[in-house]
């Protein structure tokens, strides 16, 4: 079946020298968020089971984000829902932590489904290339915090 809507997509992985579980409690602690990731403005926390937050993204717009995984030091999932966005219908993300070493390999996947067809279809190569550059810079920058700071024990 076709999808109804063009979507953006894009996939980074980066190596932080932190446990699985480390990176994970940093990365999906959305109180702190926006400490390594600039274009998140806004955090409201919905529920717990299942995680649910309502976001503010720059350049995007509002929107809750509810996990279908969760599970702490290896995956995530979420569907982006309730949607309030000129030109954003929907999407989603995941999120891996691989042990590499002492480190992890941290890899991000996201999704934005575009609500117009013909627009979206032009739009969505711009789309991609900012989202891309938007989690390289904030993955980076989440690295750098985490690397900075002393290890957790027993981590």
């Amino acid at each position: 079946m076709a999808r109804k809507h063009p979507t953006a997509s894009g996939t980074h992985t980066i190596y932080v020298d932190r446990s699985p579980e480390e990176v994970y409690d940093y990365t999906q602690n959305y109180g702190m968020r926006s400490d390594w990731d600039p274009s998140i403005t806004e955090v409201e926390t919905l529920g717990d089971s299942p995680r649910r937050y309502r976001l503010v993204i720059k350049g995007v717009g509002r929107f809750t984000v509810e996990y279908k995984l969760d599970r702490r030091g290896d995956r995530t999932s979420a569907a982006f829902t309730e949607v309030d966005a000129r030109f954003f219908s929907g999407g989603g993300g995941s999120w891996a932590y691989v042990r590499n070493g002492t480190g992890t390999d941290w890899s991000a996947t996201n999704t934005f489904e575009l609500k117009h067809r013909l627009l979206g279809r032009l739009l969505a190569p711009v789309v991609q290339r900012q989202m891309l550059a938007s989690m390289r810079k904030s993955m980076a920058r989440a690295k750098s915090i985490m690397e900075s700071r002393a290890p957790t024990p027993g981590s």
